[in-house]
């Protein structure tokens, strides 16, 4: 890795940060600069302006999340243990991100907002993912034949269900953490539930 990759990498991780924290609104390419000890005009040298670094956080921010989903699934276990393992990791990465970064409800639902692009990216892709998974089942008769991709989709939909039923409750409590426990717990019954429906 060259320098200029070197601090490149190092003002995503600061912009991070400081986005998580603070939101979209309220950081400024000035607040970056100063994290980093650096000049704001010498950030001009790598980004142009604070949407451009903002589209280079997201993007980092799918890359990371698709690889812990990717690897999630990519084990020798059962179909339904690979679907509850994937589940499991999505919710300990959003949460360890909250955790880290100290984002406060409504800076992550802005941040979402500002995201849109990026989650129809995953979304296709995670549909994909959960599709090939599915259709592995099928061959290896773990399960019978269905409509894999309407599944998939069902799968999904649950676990945005349920992230989203927590970050609803803790946007009505100044100090409650959000906990993810029950929403997993919640998950894994339902993946259980649907994959008892699918049984040969």
């Amino acid at each position: 890795m060259n320098p200029s990759d070197t601090k490149k990498e190092l003002i995503l991780k600061t912009a991070r940060e400081l986005l998580a924290k603070n939101g979209f609104a309220k950081t400024t390419l000035d607040d970056i600069a100063q994290a980093l000890g650096m000049k704001k005009s010498s950030l001009y040298y790598y980004y142009s302006n604070k949407e451009a670094l903002l589209e280079d956080v997201m993007n980092r921010e799918r890359d990371n999340f698709c690889l812990l989903i990717e690897d999630a699934l990519k084990s020798k276990d059962s179909t339904i243990n690979k679907i509850i393992n994937y589940e499991k990791a999505k919710f300990e990465y959003v949460a360890e991100t909250i955790k880290l970064h100290e984002v406060s409800t409504s800076v992550l639902l802005e941040m979402k907002s500002k995201m849109f692009e990026q989650i129809q990216i995953i979304h296709k892709k995670e549909i994909e993912m959960l599709t090939k998974v599915l259709t592995v089942g099928i061959k290896n008769k773990e399960i019978r034949k269905c409509d894999t991709h309407r599944i998939a989709e069902l799968i999904l939909t649950l676990s945005e269900a349920l992230r989203h039923r927590e970050f609803y409750f803790a946007s009505f409590s100044v100090n409650k953490k959000i906990d993810f426990t029950k929403a997993v717990d919640d998950m894994t019954f339902a993946i259980k539930l649907i994959f008892e429906g699918l049984k040969v």
